[in-house]
């Protein structure tokens, strides 16, 4: 019910927002850009040119609806996990199921795609779920021309799993291959061959077109980008391998993923992993990470990866078995946004020991701390306080600013 009245409130604030939202073109880099400019971490291993492909586990436990499925996605979201398992690629009989499991690896919600959407002839080009609102974003995408199915593909679909209800869904054509989102704002694009290809920015909550911008070449990948500005931009890679750079005008949207740093602890049977040298069990033991204290892990999240992941545990920079790690990421909530102003700016964590504070982490000007936030003193210092579930951080408002 929570979520269903913070869903709700977010809608009503942005349908009275009189600032029109859009997205508004900053440079085209044509196709000599720096590759270093963008990740690609939004379409990780990507060996399907349309789908992407994400397989951080394995092993979890196939449900009767996807036992002679292959699992082409499986990623960890805040309540555990996600799971995309269909026909082979190469199939035109198509059929998607996703499972949300919970962190014990076991499955919540089980959805046909196909079911839920009333589509069994297009093809599930990605998959996301939404942190903010417990919704599962999915398109159904044409598998060739438009024009073979009378147009009839390429929906966006918002879809609550718990309430096995439909939120919304767009008009057609209007998302295949790869669509990402952030606190307020879902961008994907449509495109195919001789077809008229745009990119689109959508409202998170209702579906709404915002922008809708012509494309000669059809967008391929999508990443959002914090810069030391404290402005969030758009990149948009094209077929041609031309790359295009926007900002969003009259609203802040938040990157996805758009957090300074991703704390981390051990969920192992023994309360704790072995951080090693090397992503191996013949690494030396540098150290140790702990499960949580009073709900904080102490560890940072500098790397996934699917068997190892890079951790860093009191300035130790090592490697974890991934199984047994969980995590909590530091999520933006769409207010001013407090920036780091100087050279290093230190966010400290609560000392369980004296009842105080110490030091828990480093970030360099220029980086977003945090857009949600309350405000604390201890012993006559003012500190902007930062929670996440039953976790707290704080940074001295002497060391940050606050950027509309």
């Amino acid at each position: 019910m929570k979520r269903i009245i913070l869903s709700l409130v977010a809608m009503l604030t942005m349908l009275t927002s009189v600032q029109a939202q859009r997205l508004v073109s900053v440079k085209n880099y044509g196709a000599n850009w720096p590759k270093t400019m963008i990740s690609l971490k939004n379409k990780p291993n990507g060996t399907i040119y349309r789908l992407r492909v994400e397989k951080q586990n394995e092993y979890l436990p196939r449900v009767e609806e996807a036992k002679d499925l292959e699992q082409f996605i499986s990623e960890q979201i805040d309540i555990g996990w996600l799971a995309l398992y269909r026909r082979s690629a190469g199939s035109s009989d198509y059929k998607f199921i996703v499972v949300i499991y919970d962190k014990e690896e076991k499955p919540l919600y089980t959805v046909n795609l196909g079911d839920v959407s009333e589509n069994h002839y297009c093809e599930v080009q990605d998959v996301r779920w939404d942190n903010d609102t417990h919704n599962l974003l999915f398109n159904m995408a044409c598998p060739s021309y438009a024009s073979e199915i009378n147009g009839k593909g390429s929906k966006l679909h918002c879809y609550n799993p718990e309430r096995r209800q439909m939120v919304w869904s767009t008009g057609w054509l209007t998302s295949n291959d790869i669509f990402i989102l952030d606190s307020k704002f879902v961008f994907c694009s449509y495109g195919f061959t001789s077809e008229k290809k745009f990119l689109y920015m959508l409202d998170k909550f209702t579906g709404k077109v915002y922008s809708k911008l012509p494309f000669t070449y059809k967008v391929e990948y999508l990443e959002l980008q914090t810069e030391q500005n404290g402005r969030e931009y758009l990149y948009a890679l094209d077929y041609n391998d031309h790359l295009y750079k926007y900002y969003v005008e009259g609203a802040k949207a938040i990157a996805q993923n758009g957090k300074v740093f991703t704390v981390v602890y051990a969920e192992s049977d023994d309360g704790f992993l072995n951080v090693r040298s090397e992503p191996s069990m013949q690494g030396k033991v540098l150290t140790k990470l702990w499960m949580q204290d009073h709900g904080l892990g102490r560890g940072i999240l500098l790397e996934k990866g699917k068997q190892w992941s890079k951790v860093s545990v009191d300035g130790i920079v090592g490697y974890v078995y991934t199984k047994y790690l969980g995590q909590m990421s530091w999520m933006g909530g769409g207010g001013p946004k407090i920036v780091a102003s100087k050279p290093a700016v230190v966010i400290y964590c609560e000392d369980n020991a004296d009842g105080g504070l110490k030091p828990f982490y480093t970030v360099t000007k220029g980086t977003i701390i945090a857009d949600t936030y309350f405000e604390h003193s201890f012993n006559g210092v003012e500190y902007y306080e930062m929670r996440t579930g039953h976790d707290y951080l704080f940074v001295k408002k002497s060391d940050v600013t606050k950027v509309q």
